[in-house]
């Protein structure tokens, strides 16, 4: 990492995100304690910054918080699921993303690279698999997939076998036992929440699983409520910390310096996570990152009541001003030092720059009217996007300040739009 990189990083970490994480960490371990939960699980990778800080932020309280780290990923999660889903699992398989193919669809599924070759030999789009889909094609590949016999075939042999080993991992952890107990993560849509609660419960227990995330765009429709709790923003409302807020960076300068968990596998000492294979990327940035987190932990906890409900959590509106200037506008050292840092939003994806520098042309395509015509079919062409546009946009250097403002008003937008649907569910 270049030195520049390197001083824009501490000193945005120093002044925003680790005083953010450890707001945040301590919210998760009071709010625990009001809700007389004892346990709790931060969530691989996003959740390892905010482990580490809860361990420090949780020694010698009142009450004692049990603090522990769950290996998992959505995808290791999801094929288990798969078996107790059956086919209505598509809906989670054709979700949309950056850069979605079809491979990258039926990878989803659990399949090897042969029987995605098979599979969309059947389908009849041997030649298809590595073609970039817009949005609608891929929400179109449900039909197509729900009636493909083959890829069900491979996805229930694959999610069987799964099921088994992810039980007896979940087991060895303690999600199991006869307590109840939370999990911490980034947050975003609650889904693994969900899943884990299906394959527990299937495997008979009989608890309540409590979720505390920094932030939640919506929750599962089949979901209780009280069971979902947010930080920085939920479902509904704060809309304005929505439109400045990229959860893709905050994914990125939260994970964890190792490979994503892919499975689970039988050992001698029962089961134990399997991780996907191939080098780590950002270790450098990241172990930065995280021990400023765990300095600014420790200073913190040395001035902290001995029982968290007392903690003042509240992030504070200068803190906040600070994060949305970095997410949602930038300077250009900011977006060069966290754009070229290595980011994936999909399952066994080999990675992509979270903010690459585009074309005007391609910066227009994520503008709203050209995105609204993608949404509903009109275009067809995919939109090379963004995983965290206002970066792109600075590093391009083209009609910056114009083009943020399309951004600003593309999403808020579409979070009033979800606003309006939340509150009239």
């Amino acid at each position: 990492m270049e030195r520049e990189y390197r001083h824009t990083i501490e000193q945005s970490t120093e002044s925003t995100l680790a005083p953010v994480l450890v707001e945040f960490v301590k919210w998760v371990l009071r709010s625990a304690g009001e809700h007389g939960i004892r346990r709790i699980y931060f969530l691989a990778r996003d959740g390892w910054p905010m482990y580490q800080a809860a361990r420090i932020l949780a020694e010698g309280r009142d009450p004692e918080i049990d603090c522990r780290y769950l290996k998992c990923s959505r995808y290791a999660l999801r094929i288990p699921a798969f078996h107790l889903l059956g086919r209505s699992a598509v809906e989670q398989i054709c979700m949309g993303g950056i850069s979605v193919t079809l491979r990258k669809v039926l990878r989803r599924g659990g399949l090897t690279d042969q029987e995605i070759r098979e599979t969309a030999r059947a389908m009849g789009r041997r030649d298809d698999l590595d073609r970039i889909l817009s949005y609608q094609e891929v929400r179109e590949l449900r039909g197509p997939l729900a009636q493909t016999e083959l890829f069900w075939r491979y996805v229930s042999a694959h999610a069987e076998e799964a099921y088994g080993a992810a039980v007896g991992y979940l087991r060895r952890e303690g999600l199991m036992d006869g307590i109840d107990y939370a999990i911490a993560d980034s947050g975003w849509t609650g889904s693994i929440q969900r899943t884990l609660s299906l394959i527990t419960a299937s495997a008979g227990y009989r608890g309540r699983i409590t979720g505390y995330y920094f932030g939640l765009y919506h929750i599962p429709a089949d979901a209780e409520k009280k069971d979902y709790h947010a930080y920085y923003f939920g479902p509904v409302g704060k809309i304005r910390r929505k439109v400045y807020f990229s959860n893709s960076l905050f994914e990125c300068i939260c994970s964890e310096p190792s490979r994503m968990t892919v499975g689970y596998r039988r050992s001698g000492e029962g089961y134990e996570p399997a991780a996907e294979e191939g080098r780590i990327g950002n270790r450098e940035e990241l172990e930065l990152i995280h021990g400023i987190v765990e300095r600014r932990a420790g200073e913190e906890a040395e001035r902290l009541p001995v029982r968290p409900a007392l903690w003042k959590t509240d992030i504070g509106r200068r803190l906040l001003r600070r994060l949305e200037q970095l997410m949602g506008r930038p300077g250009r050292a900011q977006a060069e030092a966290f754009g070229r840092m290595k980011f994936t939003d999909d399952v066994l994806d080999a990675g992509h720059l979270l903010a690459p520098v585009l074309t005007e042309q391609e910066i227009r395509q994520n503008h709203f009217w050209a995105k609204l015509l993608v949404l509903t079919g009109i275009r067809r062409q995919p939109v090379k996007e963004s995983a965290w546009i206002e970066g792109s946009i600075v590093r391009s250097g083209v009609a910056v300040r114009w083009h943020l403002l399309q951004s600003r008003i593309y999403k808020y937008l579409l979070y009033i739009k979800k606003d309006i649907l939340e509150r009239i569910k």
